[in-house]
């Protein structure tokens, strides 16, 4: 059972299951702003770009795909780790072998990419989603092969990652009128920048074992007063263009009580890691988490009660 909860610790077992459900979200958003009747049931059973077994098939690739990604990172990441005592990590306090974990990366990474096949080759989906598949994973481990060397733009990659969930929902439902298209880009711009703010935040509680690794993150670079900054510009501008969607888009109360609790997530986050600096961080990695599903459930739920 230790090892057991050290494998889900390892991938981040729940944000799996948060990408599986913003690519969901995302097909469905797509579905109702083309015009279709905004019933979720009707989207599973008969409209999804999906039958039923590719649909849930399609999920676990995703997941597996976020697994992989998170188990990776790990990997490459265990001396820092073990140098700003992360026992949250499994590698780091001894739980799971790096072997173990290189040959689990290599499986998980593998059966997304049979899967993913299978669904071109079985359900006749479009070959470009295998493509993205290998996109996705190349982003993963490009990250651990020099990509986070490079401060900024590494949390801006990792960040991407996070997006493509979102991005291939909006992709396999091929949205066509020009509001669908805006909305998507507006939803994938908040949840990008939000993000980009919760890498930079993350590297604040990490500061101490990035400068014995020689990263350039910028708490490292610049300090973690001006890591700070950055980190709440970006969710600043989350903030801003989730009030755009809800003000031109959404319009109604489900959207802004989510949105409410979004932002106000977000300027918590940034009120500590000013105030508490390298613990605040810490606490960042779980105001974020929270703020992720909160986003998503904003523009899920939101999107039952449009206007008509």
């Amino acid at each position: 059972m230790t090892q057991f909860r050290a494998i889900l610790d390892l991938l981040r077992f729940t944000l799996g299951i948060l990408s599986s459900f913003a690519v969901l979200s995302a097909g469905f958003i797509v579905f109702v702003l083309e015009g279709s009747n905004p019933d979720f049931i009707t989207f599973l059973f008969n409209n999804g770009v999906l039958e039923w077994p590719g649909l849930v098939f399609g999920l676990f690739a995703t997941m597996l795909l976020t697994w992989g990604n998170q188990a990776i990172n790990d990997f490459f990441d265990v001396e820092t780790d073990i140098a700003n005592q992360r026992l949250d990590r499994p590698l780091a306090r001894g739980d799971l072998s790096r072997n173990f974990v290189k040959i689990l990366t290599f499986l998980i990474y593998l059966t997304a990419v049979l899967i993913i096949s299978g669904l071109v080759l079985i359900y006749k989906v479009t070959i470009a989603l295998l493509i993205f598949t290998i996109i996705f994973v190349i982003i993963g481990v490009g990250y651990n092969f020099g990509v986070k060397q490079l401060g900024f733009i590494g949390n801006v990659w990792v960040s991407i990652g996070y997006v493509a969930p979102l991005f291939m929902g909006f992709f396999l439902l091929n949205p066509q009128k020009g509001m669908t298209i805006t909305a998507c880009l507006i939803i994938l711009n908040t949840t990008l920048f939000m993000s980009v703010g919760r890498e930079v935040a993350k590297d604040i509680q990490d500061v101490q074992g990035d400068k014995k690794q020689h990263l350039n993150s910028l708490a490292v670079k610049y300090g973690t007063k001006m890591a700070s900054i950055v980190a709440t510009i970006c969710f600043a501008i989350a903030i801003v263009s989730s009030l755009v969607a809800g003000t031109f888009i959404y319009k109604n109360l489900v959207f802004w009580f989510f949105d409410a609790v979004f932002a106000s997530i977000l300027v918590l986050t940034s009120y500590t890691i000013f105030v508490e600096k390298s613990q605040g961080g810490k606490k960042a990695r779980k105001y974020t988490r929270w703020s992720l599903w909160v986003a998503l459930g904003a523009f899920f739920f939101g999107i039952f009660f449009l206007p008509s």
